[in-house]
């Protein structure tokens, strides 16, 4: 088997492995949120480790991905992949769209999910402080 086709093999097997980790993390940032609402500093020190730990897998997998489309000879970005999925026959070139647009929206997803937890977070501090009635720090204040 030449060496390309095996690159092209890691990638759509690294596309398939992120969509997991994604979908993984996405439940994990549900248990987050779940946690900062009760206020389970338990759970939360557990579930930010495993949120920790998926980062770190992704960020090596996106690392490998980039590497993998620049050996191929192509951009490390989404025409990159384009142009790798177009060497694919028709079948698997579906597939590895397809693929590769539940990636994104799996990533989307789990951003907009982050956004969400930082806002409550950003709100129950704001919330402590009016309590305790410390004053936050006038660069937050209109």
């Amino acid at each position: 088997m030449s060496h390309k086709l095996e690159q092209v093999k890691l990638l759509l097997r690294g596309i398939r492995t992120d969509n997991d980790s994604y979908r993984q993390l996405h439940s994990l940032l549900k248990e987050q949120r779940i946690g900062m609402i009760r206020r389970a500093s338990d759970v939360l020190l557990a579930v930010n480790a495993q949120i920790d730990q998926r980062y770190s897998a992704l960020i090596l997998s996106t690392r490998v991905r980039r590497e993998t489309l620049l050996s191929l000879g192509v951009t490390a970005d989404g025409s990159g992949i384009a142009q790798v999925f177009s060497w694919l026959p028709g079948e698997q070139k579906t597939a590895a769209r397809q693929a590769w647009q539940q990636l994104e929206e799996n990533i989307a997803a789990c951003q907009r999910y982050n956004e969400k937890n930082g806002e409550l977070l950003t709100r129950q501090h704001a919330f402590v402080q009016t309590f305790l009635g410390l004053e936050t720090h006038f660069i937050y204040h209109p």
